[in-house]
């Protein structure tokens, strides 16, 4: 099982490196395996609608594809990894 902290941080983290652009899950998830996560199909939303709920993220939905999502790391999210708070 993974470390939640350790993934939730890489998410935020591939979501720094973007800024001020967002990135769509399968970017993230792609980002996630690549550092080493093993997760299943939905963990990278679940993930993200949790740190969107602690307002560290901000998620936008298509309106004409309702799969389509992307995040992108808010200024509180911003904040958070600068203060290196973990």
């Amino acid at each position: 099982m993974r470390d939640e902290l350790l993934f939730r941080r890489s998410l935020l983290m591939q979501l720094e490196a973007a800024s001020p652009a967002s990135l769509p899950l399968p970017t993230l998830s792609a980002g996630a395996k690549l550092a080493g996560f093993e997760f299943e199909e939905g963990d990278i939303a679940a993930v993200l609608e949790y740190l969107r709920g602690k307002n560290l993220v901000e998620i936008s939905r298509s309106k004409i594809s309702a799969s389509h999502i992307r995040a992108k790391l808010s200024p509180d999210g911003r904040d958070y990894l600068e203060s290196g708070d973990f």
